[in-house]
């Protein structure tokens, strides 16, 4: 349409982010843009998240030492453990990707019905 003019998205600031949370938000928005398939289908999401894992490991063995290594790696398998048990990040909610919810741990409290091991005759 003539007249209308395309708005330009909008630019990360300069420096650096003051919080793991601003910093994870110019990273989305980076890899969104390299990933991007340039068919009009969006990002290849799986792609992207296995190159940002392998990254952020290669990282994480590279330039830290070994204390520093264990607390940030601590905090990474907390966070993976609540998605995987069908929580979000903030602990709410089932996961997305399982509609049902999150799948019940078995019990291992349960009575066996075998019989046991028999006595010498």
């Amino acid at each position: 349409m003539p007249g209308k003019r395309r708005t330009q998205p909008p630019r990360l600031p300069a420096g650096p982010p003051a919080t793991a949370e601003e910093g994870a938000a110019r990273v989305r928005a980076l890899l969104v843009k390299a990933f991007d398939r340039n068919d009009g289908t969006g990002a290849d999401w799986r792609l992207m998240l296995e190159s940002l894992y392998r990254a952020g490991f290669k990282i994480a063995d590279d330039q830290l030492e070994d204390d520093a290594r264990r607390s940030i790696m601590r905090r990474v398998h907390e966070g993976a453990e609540v998605r995987l048990t069908g929580g979000f990040a903030d602990g709410s909610g089932a996961s997305k990707t399982d509609p049902a919810g999150p799948v019940s741990a078995p019990s291992n409290t349960g009575v066996f019905n075998s019989p046991g091991p028999r006595p010498p005759k």
